[in-house]
């Protein structure tokens, strides 16, 4: 048998095992050839079960480049600091003694709750039956051809409330309920005291007067003034204001009309019956406690007209009593008025600042008047009821 080998062929001795041939796309050249005197170590063969890698199955590597991140300022952003790595802390646990401790104030906390609301309730029952006492105890207004204009009163103890046909029974009855309470009993109340005051208002004709307004705007055609058809009627002077039944009106404007009234009818009586009270004698306790409260500029008073230095003294004088029982009885509905202000903020806060004030309280008002409670006012406002038929 005859084998035929070229030029680059080389002895089966000297080649590489068969199972690893040379790869068919790289022939080695002619003139190369492998020395005879250099033939592979027959100790370390190429391993058969590892064949060269095909190039297009070498995965590309990425060149790594290295990102440094700028440093950052955490208190750049306006001032606000940024705290890391700051560990939660743990909550300690609290003992037996801190648990029944808390639990034990929750409880008072819980009853201290139900037992105001309690008291409201019971409070809220207490106005209800005073003002409901109140109505029934009050008769129809009583009708008269005595007074041009005037068709009809109602007496509340010796002060009498004159009104016009057109005002309702029912407002000229919630007024009566006011005057009822103020004149009613208390523990405070000095009993010879209080009929002195009711003396002078029957001997001085003190009265009260009640017109009607409707949505235009238009008051009652009847005079202002009380005149008796009979000599000696009395009823001319001694009054303060009207009251007005306006149609329509909102109760917060009824509210504010009807307390600042009878409070004025109140403080012109009281100033009837004691010097001490009438704020144009310079050495009265009235004239004292207001100058007290002008001195600590708490008081200040601006009349809306020029008026007399007389004029000036008494209206500031009348306008300061009423803030004063105001403050007394916890009231505030005149606390936004601009022209005439008492700058304190309650009972106490007058004691504390204006010491005459309360004195004066307390020697006259507290002993005279019932105060009265602002949600037992408001009660007898929003009172439902009809006149007695009879």
């Amino acid at each position: 048998m005859i084998i035929s080998c070229s030029e680059s062929d080389v002895s089966t001795n000297e080649l590489a095992p068969t199972s690893t041939p040379l790869l068919a796309s790289t022939p080695l050249p002619a003139s190369t050839s492998i020395p005879a005197s250099t033939p592979l170590p027959a100790s370390t063969p190429l391993p058969v079960s590892t064949p060269l890698l095909d190039i297009k199955q070498v995965p590309i590597v990425e060149p790594i480049v290295e990102v440094k991140e700028e440093p950052k300022d955490d208190d750049f952003q306006e001032g606000i600091t940024f705290k890391r790595n700051t560990p939660t802390p743990i909550p300690t646990p609290k003992t037996y003694e801190e648990i029944m401790m808390a639990y034990e104030e929750s409880q008072k906390k819980r009853a201290e709750d139900l037992r105001r609301a309690k008291e409201q309730a019971e409070l809220a029952n207490q106005r209800e039956l005073i003002v409901k006492e109140a109505f029934n105890s009050l008769d129809n207004p009583r009708r008269t051809s005595q007074y041009l204009g005037w068709g009809k009163f109602y007496d509340v103890e010796s002060l009498r409330l004159f009104a016009t046909e057109r005002v309702t029974d029912q407002f000229m009855l919630r007024v009566a309920a006011i005057y009822k309470l103020m004149f009613s009993k208390n523990d405070l109340i000095d009993d010879d005291l209080q009929n002195t005051f009711f003396q002078t208002i029957r001997d001085e004709r003190v009265f009260q007067k009640i017109l009607y307004v409707d949505k235009s705007g238009s008051y009652d055609t009847a005079t202002n003034d009380l005149i008796s058809r009979y000599p000696g009627g009395g009823y001319q002077h001694n009054y303060h204001g009207h009251l007005v039944n306006r149609a329509g009106a909102d109760q917060n404007r009824d509210q504010r009309e009807i307390m600042r009234q009878s409070l004025s009818t109140m403080t012109l009586s009281l100033r009837l019956m004691s010097d001490e009270l009438d704020g144009r004698i310079s050495n009265s306790a009235l004239r004292k406690a207001y100058e007290e409260a002008v001195d600590k500029n708490l008081f200040f008073f601006y009349p809306s007209k020029e008026i007399s230095q007389e004029d000036i003294i008494y209206q500031a004088t009348h306008n300061f009593l009423v803030r004063v029982i105001c403050k007394e009885w916890g009231i505030r509905y005149f606390d936004t008025d601009l022209d005439v202000r008492l700058i304190v903020n309650d009972k106490d806060d007058l004691i504390n600042k204006l010491p005459l004030s309360h004195k004066l309280y307390e020697e006259f008002v507290e002993k005279i008047l019932n105060p009265l409670d602002p949600e037992l006012f408001e009660d007898i406002l929003e009172y439902n009821f009809e006149p007695k038929v009879y």
